[in-house]
């Protein structure tokens, strides 16, 4: 899980070491949320266009 996590915030672009004061954590925060949210997005939009395409074929 540690490989998964640490591998989704360098294709992401956001630096896996934590911030050490809160100037920096609400940025980081906002990108980590951001980013959850894009990919979050995209699974979604993959799932239904297979949703599509298998209920083409079915």
């Amino acid at each position: 899980m540690v490989d998964i996590v640490a591998e989704f915030f360098l294709v992401v672009g956001i630096d896996p070491v934590p911030p050490s004061n809160l100037a920096e954590l609400i940025p980081y925060l906002l990108r980590v949320f951001i980013a959850v949210a894009l990919v979050s997005g995209t699974f979604s939009v993959v799932g239904r266009v297979s949703e599509a395409l298998s209920g083409f074929r079915g």
